[in-house]
């Protein structure tokens, strides 16, 4: 900064970009001098704030709403400190951008896209630099990748001939950006560079190339390829997909269980202690401390820590963070809890109880109910039956038929319904297998495709026995051994359950090691169903193409389907993020059937940056859905996530969605960030079909109306070209009003009583 500074007082064109409000936070605590120095600059537009997030965080791990996080409490910071309100989004660096990007940066009212990272891509070239991006919901987005494939440029000719040689939308556009600077804590911009920048601006034969800011390349990108594009804007339609990095899944796993497990602590948090407010005059709510939970979250997310390629120190801090805040909101969850009790005394009290945010049953969403059969057909089917066939175990519930083999793996699950194995003949449900751990480059940033083919299976696994739990559920208990690595799985078919429970405690001590475990299902199909951040994104199955090759490790969230046209199975897993696919092939000489092999990655065991990554004991969960309709996977995956609360009385939802038509996702309810009281709800459209529905709410709530807004909550950041929940624009009566969704489309409504 100080750099940065010194060079602005010497020449009077240098201009320089910072993202960050984390970055700026940091600064006015610990240096204030420099910052009012850096804020004369900002006010005279030479210091440029960018990318309106707290830090650039990754871009395909985080929920939803923490990226919406990212960018309120970012774009809050730069108003109130700054004074100043980013148009793009500013990610230069992160492993990949979820096809949700578009719909959620232009609903913060952002008008444009920054990255350079999918230039890093192993196996094919992006077609374009500069064009619009189509998320998965049909929103679109203005978009440049800088063509110099840097963002730490030394303004070298070499650079500049290579950008302008490199760039691909030479036909419609003449613009293009040149981010430079020592980057990576390299100390910014040097006078050599601002120098070159200088000698080079009217060199005969060479680039042209001068100071100025992102909006400025931006207006003029816009103006090339949209406007007087006639017809011919580039445009690139679903996630960005880095082929590079695929590790970054998987390391570190304690920072994905982390943040999965504080996104879904931080949902019923907010919920209850809105309840709580609206319910008890007397309830404080705790805004500071949540305040600063998401901080520290949002900052654990940075696209270095929550992938897991940092430094050994940064993932010690975020442990030690995550467990400090898990533990914080189970005390504030609890407080709210109490507060609700105390006001409505006549509330039942529920002990291990869940709120989860889908369920099939829509009077179940957003209530308060027992963990213990949930996700069940009912409360009164029959014990699981437990028999013996020769040598396997049968578990039998009435709507699923397990067969466990002495290895502990599953040989067979039939839904017995649809008279349907879903595991294919010659495949085993729940193996485990090793690959290497020894990519060519960045250690812990990737896995190579050598590996998946190499993969060996942990052949010392046994089952130990199988026990009925008091409400009939039956567990099978596999023990799994190999060097290094010890594995106690934990089979569990629960009465009435379309599904099969898996949990695994690891104790892993493996070094450049990979553990994946097998889950085949025998449903074939050209793509499987991914869930992304408010949506699904599909990738493909067979690998017919080197894009569709190089996609050989993907983003789950919380689960991946394959269907065709009459049946589909599901896995959703509980804290993962990387996962593989791909065909099996029907060997009659072998006895394997056709279907799709889907192998959930759990650990690694890099020596960089961090030598000792992921070594000591783990906890993952995964379940296999049968029958897996849209509505289903929606519930299972809801329930595996959903945090278990000590107690908790049973109260009336504040808001819940009928759908009448398709789908409807009710993601979050909160009180509003500026602290008037006001409640927000999020929901979405989760299937990819139009859906419809009304929103009704608590008796709290009688009289009051709704309006849609941004996701900033602010009702001028909504685009007037985006499509809207509600039919009418401004206030309106909230009980009972109609709502309407395309598909994978996300909304906002703010409730005013």
């Amino acid at each position: 900064m100080a750099n940065v500074l010194a060079l602005m007082d010497e020449d009077p064109d240098f201009t320089y970009a910072m993202s960050s409000a984390q970055q700026y936070e940091w600064l006015e605590a610990e240096h204030p001098d420099l910052f009012a120095r850096m804020k004369a600059r900002i006010d005279e537009g030479r210091f440029i704030p960018v990318g309106g997030m707290w830090v650039e965080s990754d871009g395909m791990l985080p929920s939803g709403e923490s990226l919406i996080r990212q960018i309120s409490f970012g774009r809050r910071y730069f108003r109130e400190h700054l004074g100043v309100a980013p148009r793009g989004i500013w990610l230069p660096d992160s492993f990949g951008y979820t096809g949700a990007w578009p719909q959620i940066a232009r609903r913060a009212g952002f008008d444009w896209f920054l990255t350079q990272k999918i230039s890093w891509n192993d196996t094919t070239k992006f077609p374009h630099h500069s064009f619009m991006w189509e998320g998965v919901d049909g929103t679109r987005i203005l978009t440049h990748f800088p063509p110099s494939d840097t963002y730490c440029s030394w303004m070298s000719m070499k650079e500049l001939a290579y950008s302008q040689r490199n760039f691909l939308d030479k036909d419609l556009s003449r613009n293009a950006i040149m981010l430079y600077g020592f980057g990576d804590g390299g100390g910014g911009p040097s006078r050599e560079m601002t120098a070159r920048i200088r000698r080079d601006r009217d060199l005969a034969g060479a680039p042209k190339v001068d100071f100025g800011t992102p909006d400025q390349l931006f207006d003029r990108v816009r103006e090339d390829i949209v406007d007087h594009a006639e017809g011919e804007t580039p445009v690139f339609k679903g996630e960005l997909y880095l082929e590079l990095h695929r590790g970054t899944l998987t390391s570190q796993q304690d920072m994905k269980r982390g943040c999965r497990q504080e996104e879904s602590l931080l949902r019923v948090a907010e919920y209850l202690c809105a309840a709580a407010s609206v319910k008890n005059p007397e309830y404080e709510y705790p805004r500071e401390e949540m305040d600063r939970i998401w901080k520290t979250l949002l900052l654990n997310q940075f696209h270095d820590i929550l992938p897991g390629s940092a430094i050994a120190w940064v993932h010690r801090q975020a442990r030690a963070e995550y467990a400090r805040d898990l533990a914080r909101l189970r005390e504030i969850i609890g407080q709210a809890g109490a507060a609700i009790a105390a006001a409505e005394p006549t509330d039942a009290p529920v002990a291990d109880a869940v709120v989860t945010p889908y369920s099939r049953e829509a009077c179940e969403a957003w209530s308060v109910r027992s963990a213990i059969g949930s996700g069940a057909a009912g409360g009164t089917e029959a014990p699981v039956a437990v028999s013996h066939e020769g040598e396997r175990t049968v578990l039998d519930n009435g709507r699923l038929r397990v067969a466990v083999e002495p290895d502990g793996t599953v040989s067979s699950l039939v839904d017995l319904a649809a008279k349907r194995e879903i595991v294919p003949a010659g495949t085993r449900l729940g193996r485990y297998e090793l690959l290497k751990d020894e990519p060519y480059h960045w250690d812990a940033w990737d896995i190579q495709r050598d590996a998946l083919l190499a993969a060996e299976g942990l052949a010392d696994s046994s089952l130990d026995g199988v026990e009925t739990l008091a409400d009939g559920t039956a567990v099978a208990h596999v023990t799994t051994r190999a060097k290094g690595v010890a594995i106690a799985t934990r089979i569990t078919l629960r009465p009435g359950a379309g599904s099969l429970d898996f949990a695994a405690d690891v104790d892993w001590h493996a070094v450049e090691k990979f553990l994946k475990v097998d889950v085949p299902v025998g449903v074939q199909a050209v793509n499987a169903q991914y869930e992304c951040q408010y949506g699904l994104v599909e990738r493909p199955v067979n690998k017919n193409s080197r894009g569709d090759e190089a996609k050989f490790e993907s983003c789950t969230h919380r689960f991946v389907r394959v269907a065709d046209s009459s049946y589909a199975a599901a896995v959703i897993n509980a804290s993962t993020y990387g996962s593989d696919v791909s065909p099996i092939h029907e060997d009659a000489a072998r006895g394997v059937n056709r279907g799709t092999m889907i192998r959930l990655s759990l650990l690694s065991a890099p020596l960089y940056p961090d030598p000792h990554t992921d070594q000591g004991e783990h906890s993952f969960a995964w379940s296999v859905v049968a029958d897996a309709g849209m509505d289903t996977v929606l519930a299972e995956a809801s329930r595996l996530n959903a945090p278990v609360i000590d107690r908790l009385p049973a109260f009336a939802p504040l808001a819940r969605v009928d759908a009448t038509e398709g789908s409807i996702v009710l993601d979050w309810v909160k009180l509003a960030d500026d602290g008037s009281g006001d409640l927000i709800v999020r929901l979405y459209e989760p299937t990819g079909g139009m859906a419809r529905g009304s929103l009704h709410l608590d008796g709290a709530f009688a009289g009051a109306t709704v309006e849609e807004v941004g996701v900033t909550e602010g009702a001028d950041a909504l685009p007037e070209d985006l499509p809207r929940a509600l039919a009418v624009d401004g206030p309106q009566p909230a009980e009972g009003a109609a709502l309407s969704l395309n598909p994978f489309q996300l909304a906002t409504l703010r409730i005013r009583r």
